[in-house]
């Protein structure tokens, strides 16, 4: 099983049962009320075992049963269910669709608002994304400055495509967050959350897409100002596109055609950027008992190494050079 951390303090409990009851139960409150069945043949072999992290907006699990099951949650309501299989098989019936799901081959996208069952096959295992249905539509209204109304995805990913192995690793880089968050900022993760969003609604089939693909007006320089003077001033917290275009009195997607035509790169790479610099200015001006560590992550950067890494990419020196250098 993918390890995401059993023992992160803020985590539900693990649940680790070989009873069917004690399992929907549990699972249940994780997810929601289903129906949960074992076929005959395999109950000897059940086992359910399902770890979860909780984070703003959204929960990265990893679920197994051990033996076949049937799950019928009916409509999921309040959340949208990124289902990536990392052992074994299931057949997933969303709405009026059908999906074969496969390690490495396919995977599926549940809407809140389609019927769902699934069967899964005998030792079949599956990193879960689940996303707040509240949150997806927010970042969908910023997008296309419109109402999201009902927002339903064809279920299926090919996980062989470019966008399919685009959010199987992006996927995969929010686990590895989750199970470290002590070597990941929230600012961090909740950039990669936000990453995953957009991957979906630009990437995936939905009924909502074509306001997505209809052309953006462009803006003048006065909300890309905005935009950058509020990056700069706010580097260090954990700050989304949508908010920056809110700072900038634009729609999000607007500001995001108009931003990268002007500045030659996205908001998220200037809010980088900005880190980045916050980052060297502290290590020019330390404190007297800062550490890199502390400075990386007060800078709103995510991960020690990758910041590492930027850092000298952009300085041609590492942020411990600098440090050294400083003091």
């Amino acid at each position: 099983m993918i390890d995401i951390g059993k023992q992160q303090p803020d985590a539900r409990p693990v649940v680790d049962t070989h009873d069917v009851d004690e399992a929907r139960e549990a699972i249940g409150r994780i997810f929601c009320p289903h129906f949960l069945l074992v076929d005959g043949r395999w109950k000897s072999g059940f086992h359910a075992v399902h770890d979860v992290v909780e984070e703003p907006g959204h929960s990265i699990n990893v679920v197994s049963y051990g033996s076949a099951v049937e799950i019928d949650p009916g409509e999921l309501s309040r959340f949208f269910l990124l289902q990536l299989p990392v052992k074994g098989s299931a057949v997933v019936r969303c709405g009026n669709d059908e999906t074969h799901v496969a390690e490495g081959r396919t995977a599926t996208l549940l809407s809140p608002t389609l019927s769902t069952r699934m069967r899964w096959a005998e030792g079949c295992e599956k990193l879960i994304v689940l996303l707040e249905r509240d949150l997806v539509e927010s970042h969908f209204e910023n997008l296309a400055h419109e109402r999201s109304e009902r927002i339903e995805f064809e279920p299926a990913i090919d996980l062989t495509s470019g966008i399919g192995q685009g959010i199987f690793q992006h996927s995969l880089l929010m686990s590895g967050a989750a199970k470290d968050r002590g070597h990941f900022s929230e600012a961090y993760r909740i950039m990669l959350r936000d990453g995953l969003i957009n991957l979906l609604l630009s990437g995936l089939s939905h009924n909502r897409k074509g306001l997505l693909q209809r052309s953006s007006p462009g803006v003048g320089p006065v909300p890309v100002q905005r935009a950058e003077d509020y990056i700069r001033a706010n580097a260090e917290r954990s700050i989304t596109a949508a908010d920056i275009a809110e700072a900038a009195g634009v729609p999000l997607r607007t500001l995001q055609d108009s931003y990268r035509k002007a500045k030659g790169q996205t908001l998220m790479e200037a809010v980088q950027d900005a880190r980045l610099e916050l980052l060297r200015k502290t290590l020019l001006a330390p404190s007297a008992d800062i550490s890199v560590a502390d400075a990386v992550f007060s800078s709103g950067l995510g991960h020690l190494g990758r910041a590492a890494y930027a850092y000298r990419e952009r300085y041609g020196e590492t942020p411990s050079q600098t440090l050294r250098q400083s003091r």
